[in-house]
């Protein structure tokens, strides 16, 4: 399998999928429940560093990131988070399906551009 960012413009690079179709179609049913989650938060890009303290709680699933972007997954009960970054910032989705769920991740005191309460 292949990943091609314009699958129209005939000069695309196309990019070969590292992970089996099975962990394929895990990570793309991970990514599809993060848009269809129906309470979410996104932080404003911010030093990595300051990612840690949710980090503790959050788990990291098992999977390479998609070939375009170095995106990961994280889980905890009842919340999904999907962090994109390199060494120096990072940007941190997160989606649940209860509200209540987000509600301690206020008290980090990230810069949020968005948060469902």
């Amino acid at each position: 399998m292949r990943f091609t960012e314009d699958p129209y413009d005939p000069d695309a690079e196309a990019i070969p999928e590292e992970e089996p179709l099975s962990r394929f179609l895990l990570r793309f049913t991970l990514n599809d429940a993060m848009g269809s989650a129906p309470y979410g938060a996104r932080t404003h890009a911010m030093p990595t560093e300051r990612f840690v303290p949710p980090r503790n709680v959050l788990r990291p699933v098992p999977l390479s990131p998609f070939a375009c972007a170095d995106e990961r997954f994280l889980v905890a009960p009842g919340l999904l988070a999907r962090v994109q970054g390199d060494e120096e910032r990072t940007i941190l989705d997160l989606a649940a399906l209860h509200r209540g769920t987000l509600t301690p991740l206020l008290e980090h005191g990230f810069r949020w551009s968005t948060f469902s309460e």
